[in-house]
């Protein structure tokens, strides 16, 4: 019995080596005052700033990739509007992200991450993992009888 409790206990620690560090310090006496710099950025802003910074690429090249509205786009990044997870997931394929910062992105966002032993997740992390832009995920979507992302053009 007791095998199966460590074993438990393992399957329960996230593989994310960020995620562990941060359990690790709050195991600690104190709550960390220090670091915040650990802790997710709530401000979509900065966040959105940040990555296109590291990856060089346009706002309006990602909003046009994403098939989103060019105003909504916007919004979205700056944080002035909160869209569906949807969004959010498209604008990450078109910025080519990989899954830790798709991840991430839905973090920030507070909309919610991929659950791979969710159907539709798990194509989405599929296609993630594979390159896959935006009309190639739907179309992949689309064969595997899930539904597509909904982006619809909002303003």
């Amino acid at each position: 019995m007791t095998d199966l409790g460590a074993e438990r206990t393992d399957r329960q620690k996230p593989n994310n080596p960020d995620s562990q560090a941060m359990l690790n310090r709050l195991k600690e006496n104190q709550f960390p005052a220090d670091g915040w710099e650990t802790f997710l950025d709530p401000d979509i802003r900065n966040f959105f700033d940040e990555l296109f910074f590291k990856t060089g690429l346009k706002r309006s090249a990602v909003i046009r990739d994403a098939n989103v509205s060019r105003t909504y786009g916007y919004q979205l990044m700056d944080g002035s509007r909160r869209g569906q997870r949807d969004y959010y997931i498209s604008i990450a394929l078109a910025m080519c992200l990989d899954l830790r910062m798709t991840q991430r992105l839905l973090a920030v966002t507070n909309t919610g991450g991929l659950h791979p032993l969710i159907k539709r997740d798990a194509a989405i992390i599929f296609a993630v993992n594979h390159g896959y832009d935006n009309d190639k995920l739907y179309a992949f979507l689309i064969e595997l009888g899930l539904p597509p992302l909904d982006t619809g053009l909002e303003e």
